[in-house]
């Protein structure tokens, strides 16, 4: 398995549990995957690049870092690149988003999860949450103690742009406003991100989706599988009513609870 900016940390630590330790090791920041219920929610949307961006630092060198631990060998042209591929969770340019929020008075529903982490606490499902309540035109404003560079992914998904302030080294302040609602925004827009493959093995990442999103995909993915193929699923429940529409097709599957929040579904045509 060949790291790139783009794997997802959980499948990295899954493949490669001794990464934890390497991680740790190269950065501080990184002791928060010694932390299991963070590796169940942090790790499992969060890329290479993105925490890169968590513990400020170098891309290239993380990377080639990662590689070696695991005795995989990175060509100059990949590490050459790595740095020019196209950067995830970057907001539109020229956008001021908080000097827009503090004109137009716009309502803000603020959020502080830095004592959260200090304590050793995971506030994702706190995040999300209060995202939920956040109504088109309305913002969130929230304290971190370092980049929280995965949810601006996950929070774009569901309707938000936002601004990232650095107060300190500690204190990040990001200002999420909400410009639509997930429920109106083009399905699917992000599925080259979420597929993989590998040998005789499609992976889909259906997790953060909003229903039925999850069900279409894996049907869609189905149905132009190679029969050779297997498809692997991540998904955050067990997807029951899915399973009378793969029954219904023929579909022969498995399903693997690995934890809270962590379904593994395996399909073969």
């Amino acid at each position: 398995m060949k790291i790139t900016p783009q794997t997802r940390i959980a499948d990295m630590i899954r493949a490669y549990p001794v990464l934890i330790d390497v991680l740790v090791t190269y950065h501080d920041r990184f002791k928060l995957l010694k932390n299991p219920v963070m590796r169940r929610t942090f790790a499992r949307f969060a890329t290479v690049r993105h925490a890169a961006r968590v513990a400020g630092v170098n891309l290239t060198e993380l990377v080639q870092l990662l590689n070696n631990s695991i005795g995989e060998k990175v060509s100059d042209e990949v590490s050459a690149g790595v740095d020019s591929s196209p950067q995830e969770g970057r907001p539109p340019a020229g956008i001021p988003i908080k000097a827009m929020i503090e004109r137009e008075r716009i309502k803000v529903t603020g959020l502080d999860v830095r004592s959260i982490i200090r304590s050793g606490g995971e506030p994702f499902n706190m995040v999300m949450q209060t995202a939920a309540r956040v109504k088109q035109g309305e913002a969130m404003v929230l304290d971190a103690p370092f980049e929280p560079a995965p949810l601006y992914d996950v929070l774009r998904r569901k309707g938000f742009e936002y601004q990232t302030e650095v107060l300190d080294a500690n204190h990040y302040r990001v200002w999420f406003y909400r410009t639509t609602n997930a429920g109106t925004m083009q399905p699917g827009h992000d599925v080259a991100e979420r597929l993989r493959e590998e040998d005789d093995t499609v992976y889909l990442d259906v997790r953060g989706l909003e229903p039925p999103g999850p069900m279409a995909l894996v049907l869609e993915t189905m149905a132009g599988l190679d029969p050779s193929k297997r498809l692997v699923v991540q998904h955050e429940r067990v997807p029951v009513f899915l399973y009378r529409k793969l029954d219904e097709r023929g579909y022969r599957h498995e399903t693997k609870e690995r934890g809270p929040h962590d379904v593994q579904i395996i399909i073969r045509k």
